[in-house]
């Protein structure tokens, strides 16, 4: 794995794109005694601590689950063994899970749990969700079933073949190279101080560069120039990949869409650096001084890229 992942990056199980065509032997890995489960209940995750840290509890299928109304989804393989999502619903209260395991919100545990671990939550909470989403065939209207252990949907009536989406977002800090500042934005519902990197997603017909323009345009009235990628981040909330770039900026007259934003700033270096420096637990916390900047904790690509600028890696 490279040294540098973003949280929910890093999914280590191989997705067995090419053995799962074969139904029998999907079938073969849930009647597979080794073969591993997830169970989620309301889209929250069993988690167990371990090592100052959180891990995913997996689980045997119970004997009597209902597996027709609650398809298991392959999740893929770890050493040969088979690993599933399922919700929970399929066999209430009958997962045998550790005796410290519970089940928690994968976006409060995230910054605790194990990277590996993280990234498997991503793949099963997103997949889990669209299933949920989509069990009516939004060409005829008819139901559909789950095919190669959750890959696609297809209607039992038409043709129709339905693939689990993902919605692209382009997230963007744009830098005024001449003033060393950059460019970040908030959102009413944020708590106080809280500022982060312009987001928003991509349109129909347009490319990543064109989106974090407009948007950037959009959300801040400045003009963005020499747009670069940084680097992704998968985002189940619900099935999300933000798409995280560093911009110059073409202009420095802020005009923002009080619709969309609460309030839009350039900062300087100095400030970005004594926001990073404080400690964790201050962060958009009632009682800030007044003015003072928080920042997105390390889970969200919006401290990567804010950091990366910060750090002179850009």
């Amino acid at each position: 794995m490279p040294e540098f992942r973003n949280t929910f990056s890093g999914n280590p199980l191989d997705r067995e794109a090419a053995r799962r065509r074969d139904e029998s032997w999907v079938t073969e890995q849930l009647d597979n005694p080794a073969a591993v489960f997830l169970p989620l209940r309301d889209l929250t995750f069993p988690m167990r601590s371990e090592g100052g840290g959180m891990r995913l509890a997996w689980s045997r299928l119970p004997e009597d689950a209902d597996v027709e109304r609650y398809p298991p989804l392959l999740l893929g393989t770890s050493d040969g063994v088979a690993r599933f999502a399922i919700d929970a619903a399929a066999a209430p209260d009958r997962f045998a899970l550790p005796d410290d395991a519970s089940f928690m919100d994968l976006r409060a545990a995230a910054p605790v749990l194990d990277a590996d671990d993280a990234g498997i939550a991503a793949q099963a909470r997103a997949f889990l969700d669209w299933h949920q989403r989509h069990r009516f065939c939004a060409v005829c209207g008819d139901p559909t079933r789950h095919v190669q252990g959750g890959i696609f949907r297809k209607c039992t009536t038409c043709p129709a073949e339905h693939f689990p989406r993902t919605d692209p977002v382009v997230i963007t800090v744009v830098i005024d190279p001449e003033r060393d500042c950059c460019l970040l934005g908030r959102q009413a519902s944020w708590p106080p101080g809280m500022f982060s990197a312009l987001a928003g997603f991509i349109d129909h017909g347009e490319s990543i560069e064109d989106a974090v323009r407009r948007e950037v345009a959009e959300e801040s009235g400045i003009h963005a120039v020499n747009v670069r990628y940084h680097s992704s981040q998968p985002w189940p909330f619900p099935s999300s990949l933000m798409i995280g770039c560093h911009a110059d900026a073409g202009s420095s007259e802020i005009n923002y869409d009080e619709w969309e934003m609460d309030d839009v700033r350039w900062f300087s270096r100095s400030e970005i650096e004594h926001s990073l420096r404080q400690p964790a637990a201050q962060l958009g916390q009632p009682g800030l001084p007044e003015g003072a900047l928080s920042l997105p904790g390390p889970m969200a690509i919006a401290h990567t890229l804010i950091t990366a600028w910060a750090n002179g890696s850009v």
